[in-house]
């Protein structure tokens, strides 16, 4: 992991030193042929005017050119390895070296995703002036985070010339965070989770929970329903089926949030990392996984913690561009017998007709289907129907949790436990 979170080396800019403005070249040419054509046909004055514009933007150069051949610039970044929520400091100082005043100075800075895009500063300096710019550049989001000087262009006083300098960034890679889960679906049934350590084909598995009979003598008070007997004064003992080896179909909706701003960065990020942490959940207790992501399928072994750090390491450049449904893409792939009866989970940012009637006919004798749905850039009457499907399937087998982050699931999984029992 740690190779993995090293920062892209710099990267040095441009290649075009001399730049022209176009309209303002064309506009000076024109009106230095209109004066030279009176100086000479009516002189006096006017000739004078066209000496004048002819001169000054030759001297407006020559201080550019100066300007760029003395300016010095130093740019320093703190915090190397940044993690998600903290930020990298940034601090840019320029230095004219010369005894003349600046020409306007251009800087175009990076401060973190690309989708951001690029800050701009005009700067002039006076002679031996030394000014110093400094940022603080949150790491909110998962993603990568480019910081540092885009290009610096040095211009003539009239804007008709421009001197670009050899400037550089740095790219710092922010990964999704690894979230602890109390709990996850799995398997058949209503129960929490797939038992610690999986069971061999055959073996009885504490997970597949078929119902309950009445307390037999010899029977394990371990496997006795308390809560039950609470209730009712009567003890009840939990049975369990026999089951082939546990296993967990992940499908990941990538389809685009459409919300924009930052609302679209944090329902990306909850639907990553609520798949990050699923993922990680399963393969600690010796589950294997298959993920469907988009148009991908990936396996990862049970205990495969180099294939884990692999696959969170792809998801900081992961794109939210898929056309399909998850639920279209499980049906596509479940033909697999990779896949076998192990349970499927979805984790979705839109309330999919297909995903929530999978969930609704989950009966626990086939695979158990599970969704966790990020609500949070749903409207409001999409928001009413999610709560409404999810108390739908209270009476069934599946899962439906409805979450506003990836935080809130923690919370939701932990609640969903304690009902289980």
């Amino acid at each position: 992991m740690t190779d993995l979170h090293k920062r892209a080396p710099d990267r040095s800019q441009p290649k075009r030193t001399v730049l022209l403005a176009p309209s303002r070249v064309g506009l000076y040419t024109f009106a230095l042929a209109v004066s030279y054509l009176a100086g000479v046909y009516l002189g006096g004055v006017l000739l004078f005017v066209w000496y004048t514009l002819l001169l000054l933007p030759i001297l407006s150069i020559i201080q550019a050119r100066s300007t760029r051949t003395h300016l010095l610039i130093r740019q320093e970044f703190v915090n190397e390895l940044p993690s998600k929520g903290e930020t990298i400091g940034y601090t840019l100082r320029l230095t004219n070296l010369s005894r003349l005043p600046s020409a306007p100075i251009h800087a175009d800075f990076h401060l973190g995703l690309a989708r951001r895009g690029t800050e701009r500063r005009s700067i002039y300096l006076w002679s031996r002036e030394t000014r110093t710019i400094e940022h603080q550049v949150p790491c909110t989001y998962r993603g990568v985070y480019t910081v540092g000087l885009a290009r610096m262009t040095v211009w003539d006083v009239f804007g008709l010339i421009g001197f670009s300098l050899p400037v550089s960034d740095r790219t710092f890679l922010l990964y999704p965070r690894i979230l602890d889960l109390p709990a996850a679906p799995s398997n058949y049934g209503n129960e929490r989770t797939i038992a610690d350590t999986p069971s061999r084909s055959g073996d009885v598995d504490f997970s597949l929970f078929r119902g309950l009979r009445t307390y037999q003598d010899g029977d394990d008070a371990r496997h006795v329903s308390w809560r039950t007997l609470a209730l009712i004064g009567e003890p009840l003992v939990r049975e369990y089926d026999s089951a082939a080896e546990p296993a967990v179909t992940l499908c990941m909706d990538t389809r685009p949030v459409g919300a924009g701003g930052d609302v679209e960065l944090d329902v990306e990020d909850s639907v990553i990392e609520a798949s990050v942490a699923l993922t990680r959940y399963y393969i600690t207790r010796g589950i294997p996984v298959t993920l469907v992501i988009g148009g991908g399928l990936e396996r990862l072994a049970a205990g495969d913690h180099v294939g884990f750090s692999r696959f969170h390491a792809s998801m900081v450049s992961l794109e939210f561009d898929s056309t399909l449904s998850p639920a279209s893409l499980y049906d596509y792939h479940r033909v697999d017998p990779a896949f076998g009866d192990g349970a499927v989970v979805f984790v979705t940012h839109r309330l999919d007709p297909g995903v929530i009637d999978l969930v609704e006919r989950s009966d626990g004798r086939t695979a158990q289907v599970a969704a966790i749905l990020v609500t949070s850039a749903l409207r409001s009457g999409d928001r009413s129907a999610a709560q409404d499907r999810r108390r739908a399937v209270t009476d069934t087998a599946g899962v439906l949790l409805t979450v506003d982050s990836a935080d809130a699931m923690i919370q939701e999984l932990a609640q969903w436990q304690e009902s289980s029992y």
